[in-house]
């Protein structure tokens, strides 16, 4: 038999000062001395993980050991331990959020479990109210309200830390804001003018349809029935965030989830062969983009992004596939997510014109386009209020050299405080997902093939 020591003083809190002897026999059980006790008789618990440690690498399971437990002082562990459980103590839970509204006076209620502190803040740029509630976690109803459509866009609750909850009011939109701590119950209550009524729900929205359109030729068919290997480039990545909503979501983080999302979609459902520009978090060239692409020989190349405009109301899905801009919003959109100026952009312009080779692919790459475009749409005002932005053209960097058909797809505008708190869903990432594969299935099975007039 062997003996071995283990002072337990850093591994388990214990109410007294002083802990009585006791052993385990290491006979495969694991089974604890009921007499190795705190003083204040507190019984030890699972303690097998520490001895097993303590085994020398010669032991075996048919050696008996004795641990000893020594009676140390409180230890470290046991005050860490101590002030976690006094910390966990105060911790304070939103119970439930209240929004009501008269006029253009506006008022929101956050129910808590007990009295809560707070701070606040204003800031200039952008002009904000930001109240920090400290020790405070939302509740999972209290959660689900705050990401509700129906949550007021001009205000965002967020968890901005296991112990911290924020309350950001768009100072744009509002004014007059007065906050009042009451008791029994404890609440907050956030008083303020809005500049405009909160908008109603939308209805569904005006979806415009191809140009003109042809029936398909059988080589076309052939071409399409052909394809085998599809890339979905998640944009930006890395050192990289793209656009960054009002409450710090990043576009990099949603993109790379939505086509996770289709990549599995396409897998299973329809056979394809699906490569990814960056399937983690890491910052790729657009350059190397479009090498991937053309050197693993695709037949398609779907672009994934989140979309951002000046204007916090716009919302909706847009759809590009390359050519010369549309309009001078489409070419801000292609110089954004090329990292470029809008000069440097139209410097595309003259390639456009001389690459005739490009007309076959371009002709392709909208017949993708508007396919796609139609079925997000489709399934996401299914559940969602958006707006059709339609299908345009813009010099985007990784269509111009990617050397198969190829479209760069925006699925909504992380500006909109109402669709930055979608994009934060997984049911609206999924139904994204869903809405770019029966795009590209239909595009797959066409009958028809959409060409500007």
């Amino acid at each position: 038999m062997r003996v071995f020591s283990l002072n337990l003083k850093d591994l388990f809190p214990c109410a007294g000062n002083e802990w009585q002897k006791g052993s385990m026999n290491y006979d495969g059980k694991h089974m604890v001395d009921p007499h190795a006790r705190c003083l204040r008789g507190a019984l030890l618990l699972a303690l097998s993980a520490a001895l097993l440690t303590a085994l020398p690498a010669s032991a075996t399971m048919s050696q008996a050991s004795v641990f000893h437990l020594q009676s140390p002082q409180v230890g470290l562990l046991h005050l860490a331990a101590a002030r976690s459980k006094q910390h966990s103590s105060k911790t304070a839970t939103v119970t439930n959020l209240r929004v009501s509204q008269t006029g253009k006076r506006h008022r929101l209620v956050l129910d808590f479990a007990k009295p809560v502190a707070f701070t606040q803040e204003r800031t200039s740029d952008p002009a904000m109210l930001v109240i920090n509630l400290k020790n405070v976690a939302l509740s999972n109803h209290a959660r689900r309200i705050a990401d509700s459509d129906k949550f007021p866009a001009e205000i965002a609750i967020t968890q901005a830390s296991p112990r911290q909850v924020r309350v950001v009011l768009d100072m744009e939109d509002i004014s007059n804001v007065s906050l009042t701590r009451l008791s029994k119950p404890d609440r907050l209550v956030v008083d303020y003018v809005a500049q405009a009524a909160t908008p109603v729900a939308a209805a569904k929205p005006r979806i415009t349809l191809p140009p003109v359109s042809r029936q398909i030729t059988s080589a076309e068919r052939q071409a399409r029935l052909d394809i085998e290997t599809i890339v979905l480039d998640p944009g930006h990545g890395g050192k990289d965030p793209g656009a960054i909503g009002r409450d710090g979501l990043a576009e990099k983080e949603v993109v790379l989830d939505v086509a996770l999302r289709l990549r599995d979609l396409l897998r299973e459902h329809l056979g394809k062969k699906v490569l990814m520009t960056r399937d983690k978090d890491e910052f790729i060239e657009l350059d190397d983009r479009a090498k991937f692409a053309n050197g693993r020989k695709a037949d398609l190349f779907v672009s994934i992004h989140i979309n951002s405009h000046p204007k916090r109301a716009t919302r909706g899905v847009e759809m590009y596939h390359f050519g010369i801009a549309s309009d001078r919003r489409a070419m801000e959109v292609a110089a954004r997510e090329n990292g470029d100026t809008i000069d440097h952009a139209q410097d595309f312009v003259d390639l456009i014109k001389a690459d005739l080779a490009l007309s076959k692919r371009i002709e392709d790459s909208q017949n993708l386009a508007w396919e796609t475009k139609l079925a997000v749409v489709n399934l996401v005002s299914s559940q969602y209020d958006t707006e059709d932005h339609g299908v345009k053209t813009a010099p985007f960097y990784v269509l111009r050299y990617t050397a198969m058909p190829s479209i760069l797809a925006e699925l909504a505008f992380i500006s909109n405080p109402v669709e930055e708190r979608r994009l934060r869903q997984s049911a609206f990432r999924q139904k994204a997902a869903e809405g770019l594969f029966e795009g590209i299935r239909n595009y797959l099975n066409s009958a028809q093939v959409a060409f500007a007039r």
